[in-house]
């Protein structure tokens, strides 16, 4: 839904942008006051502004809200992972078997890299969150609230347009990094499933990473993961922790028993289609950073235009940043091309299960003929 909702406010802003339509009622404010008499400056709103702001109150109400929830969540699953981690340091109890040793080393590994994972989430949750609330001076400004000072006017709108573009750069960089490691994550699966169909059990477990045990027991229907904190689960107290990682230790040890002695062939053969999702999911998170990067761009040209509004004072960086556009020119397309990459960013989005699907059922049918 959040993806469709995006796709039509940026579809509608790219509509305004190049006048698309122009001659109709969209742009005519006599139309919105024929249903509801705005006060002067709102009284210029036209229907296609009142749509556009719909769809951006849409977004303060869920974005904001989805950053709250990112934040709140990854408060608590680092509170569990904390008390686990103290736990795991203090059991002092030796393991003799070699996969207790080294259930308790994919435990401990564990937990070490979901509590990385929840400091990202709540870094993200704060980003998304200020990206949340600047869409508060964006609806404004689809009523003319901006051109008053009830919220602080233009210089408002400025100053969230700049909090919401430093966030945008913070998940620029998690979209290059979760490219990479999504590449990365690819070609291991591969190498790991070459490994894997060469030999009928896996004995190797002294060196097995937790990301490695999750690929081979992930395709396993008996349960759960037994690494219970993976999914979110924040509602143990301190009385139960214990108890819980005995458990989770115990079924990680039982799972490498299994593996040491058997391993399903499919297992790499999903491995196999796992790897050219994964790679497909790189991918994808490179054309999000080129959408992304360039919905930067414009949208920041827009801010630098409002500081260096003297054109023949500009730096002459300012300039080329600005390819030497008037200031009125390079703000118009600056706004245009950043709507732009973001009503293609939701096409990709919602087309990507699609084409994640046809590259399953393409090596499942090529397997198959092999």
């Amino acid at each position: 839904m959040d993806a469709i909702v995006q796709f039509v406010r940026n579809a509608l802003c790219t509509v305004k942008n190049f006048n698309v339509l122009g001659s109709t009622f969209l742009y005519d404010p006599n139309v919105t006051a024929r249903y509801y008499e705005f006060p002067s400056p709102m009284d210029q709103t036209t229907p296609l502004e009142i749509l556009i702001s719909i769809t951006q109150i849409y977004a303060l109400v869920t974005v904001s809200i989805a950053g709250a929830k990112m934040i709140s969540s990854s408060i608590k699953k680092l509170h569990l992972i904390s008390r686990l981690v103290s736990l795991q340091v203090e059991r002092n109890d030796a393991k003799k078997e070699k996969n207790e040793v080294v259930a308790r080393r994919i435990v401990t590994e564990s937990l070490l890299q979901e509590s990385d994972a929840a400091i990202r989430h709540f870094f993200v949750g704060v980003n998304v969150f200020a990206i949340g609330i600047s869409f508060v001076w964006l609806s404004a400004n689809s009523y003319h609230i901006t051109s008053t000072d009830w919220i602080g006017g233009v210089a408002a709108l400025i100053h969230a347009l700049t909090v919401a573009e430093i966030a945008l750069l913070v998940l620029l960089y998690y979209m290059v990094k979760d490219a990479r490691d999504a590449m990365r994550k690819s070609n291991d699966m591969k190498t790991f499933a070459a490994n894997l169909s060469k030999s009928k059990g896996f004995s190797e477990v002294d060196g097995l990473t937790v990301e490695e045990f999750g690929w081979l027991s992930a395709d396993e229907d008996d349960d759960a993961s037994p690494l219970f904190w993976t999914n979110g689960d924040v509602s143990s107290d301190v009385a139960a922790d214990g108890k819980m990682l005995t458990k989770a230790e115990e079924a990680v040890a039982t799972k490498l028993a299994k593996l040491s002695k058997s391993v399903d062939p499919q297992v790499a053969e999903s491995l196999l289609v796992k790897a050219d999702v994964c790679r497909f999911e790189g991918l994808r998170e490179y054309v999000y950073l080129v959408l992304n990067f360039f919905a930067f761009y414009g949208y920041a040209a827009c801010i630098l235009v409002y500081y260096f509004q003297n054109e023949e004072a500009q730096p002459s960086f300012m300039r080329t940043v600005l390819l030497h556009l008037p200031n009125a020119d390079a703000d118009w397309l600056g706004n245009a091309v950043g709507d732009f990459m973001w009503t293609v960013e939701p096409i990709v989005i919602l087309g990507s299960p699609l084409v994640a699907q046809s590259i399953t059922k393409d090596t499942k049918k090529k397997e198959k003929v092999a």
